[in-house]
């Protein structure tokens, strides 16, 4: 009797593994793999005018929905469906895995994306750079067996660098020049009589370099012509001028002068990350002020010392002046008396904020302070 459980055991064994092997031979049989289809470039990562998905790490949302068509192993079976991508020309060499699903929808957040792509165990791809990038799908079964691949499509991404908000970060200014004093002097002990820095905004738009978005409103008049200059103090360097004797914006260290069609006020909004900048119409200012000054502890908050003088002849609203602080303190800026003042809590730059605002809090030394009565931006920069 036992040598005839023992009989049965085997043949039971030996009938199982056959079983297994015909199963095995079932879903092996000529697999057809997945199709992938042309991505929709319907949301708002897409961006037509790049032709790419130009990804911001900040973003919350959807990069894009990836669909094929499923696989075929043969019989009934679980299939993952897995999105692998790789810079074009590697024949998926360095495949990186997106992301799966058992489903054959994928969708991808800008996020991950983003983070594949610029990871260094990654991609590894370069930061403010648009490159091609290769996608397929590969479908597998059980433990990650029999992979089949489907066709693969070609993409363009341009990751865009990590951005922070201005008190994070040394904004890498950029100055209007021709409009203050006439004589275009482009170097730092010029700073408020020549050429004027553009304002910060809030908001995580800076690299850690310091670019991002910049802007200034004031009054320009068609007979005084202008540029945008860096940093720099080099006219060697790319400067934002005109490409046509008028507005049309070109970065170029051969660019043109700027010339608005008629006297009013503007608003320009320039990005240096993506390098774009426009120059539009816009409307007055509420409120206009003859005189500005600085008062605060280094000077017993006297409103009358200290004045600031002003950037353009007409229409004024950019005040500069030179301060030396001997202790740190604190300080604002008033219309030479208290009906008006702006104060913040952030130095060397902020956003002062009209009457019962706290005190900039300014530290020892001598600086040159900038001042804007229109969007409230200032800078107090060391000299």
């Amino acid at each position: 009797m036992k040598n005839l459980k023992i009989f049965i055991s085997i043949v039971a064994g030996l009938l199982l593994i056959a079983c297994a092997d015909d199963a095995k031979l079932m879903i092996s049989k000529n697999p057809v793999a997945p199709i992938l289809n042309a991505p929709s470039q319907k949301t708002t990562a897409y961006k037509a005018d790049s032709a790419a998905y130009v990804l911001s790490m900040d973003s919350t949302g959807l990069a894009e929905t990836f669909i094929c068509t499923a696989a075929d192993y043969g019989v009934k079976t679980l299939t993952t469906y897995s999105l692998q991508i790789d810079k074009t020309g590697n024949n998926f060499a360095k495949a990186q895995t997106i992301t799966s699903s058992t489903t054959d929808t994928l969708s991808v957040t800008v996020i991950q994306l983003y983070n594949l792509i610029t990871s260094a165990t990654g991609i590894n791809a370069t930061i403010n750079v648009k490159a091609s990038y290769d996608i397929r799908i590969m479908a597998t079964i059980g433990a990650s067996l029999q992979p089949v691949y489907s066709n693969v499509k070609t993409i363009k991404i341009k990751p865009l660098p990590s951005l922070k908000p201005y008190t994070l970060v040394t904004p890498n200014l950029w100055y209007i020049i021709g409009l203050g004093d006439g004589a275009w002097h482009y170097d730092a002990a010029h700073i408020g009589s020549s050429i004027f820095p553009l304002s910060v905004v809030t908001g995580n738009v800076y690299s850690s370099a310091g670019d991002g978005i910049f802007t200034y409103t004031g009054y320009f008049q068609h007979a005084n012509v202008f540029k945008i200059v860096g940093s720099s103090y080099d006219w060697n360097k790319p400067s934002w001028g005109s490409s046509n004797g008028a507005i049309a914006p070109i970065l170029s260290s051969s660019s043109g002068n700027f010339a608005v069609p008629t006297d009013g006020y503007y608003t320009i909004t320039l990005n240096s990350i993506a390098n774009t900048l426009s120059i539009v119409p816009t409307t007055a200012p509420t409120s206009t002020y003859t005189n500005m000054v600085m008062s605060g502890d280094f000077n017993g908050w006297s409103s009358t010392a200290n004045p600031a003088s002003p950037f353009l002849a007409t229409n004024n609203h950019q005040w500069y002046a030179t301060v030396t602080i001997t202790a740190a303190g604190g300080i604002k800026f008033n219309n030479n008396s208290w009906a008006n003042s702006w104060g913040a809590t952030t130095f060397p730059i902020g956003f002062g904020t009209t009457n019962n605002s706290p005190n900039i809090p300014i530290t020892a030394g001598t600086y040159v302070a900038v001042f804007n009565d229109i969007d409230g931006c200032y800078y107090f920069i060391k000299q």
